[in-house]
């Protein structure tokens, strides 16, 4: 009978855990899709968020002072 409980009880615990770390994954996957997009600096290719790069045409710059040497440049 104890072996019984026992089993039982390793059973909960497993439908428990497994339960847990699927909403963990889960949460997880929703975070990451929720991320904001993220754009390169045409002139010195550093990785920024696209909401804080300023755009010019399909370019995307890091600063003021990069697009003004960027257009400079051409």
């Amino acid at each position: 009978m104890r072996i019984l409980i026992l089993i039982a009880i390793g059973l909960l615990l497993y439908l428990i855990i497994t339960n847990f770390l699927r909403k963990q994954k889960r949460q997880q996957s929703e975070s990451i899709s929720s991320a904001e997009k993220m754009v390169r600096c045409k002139y010195c290719s550093l990785h920024i968020l696209e909401q804080e790069a300023i755009q010019e045409g399909s370019n995307f710059y890091c600063s003021q002072s990069h697009l003004e040497a960027d257009k400079q440049a051409k």
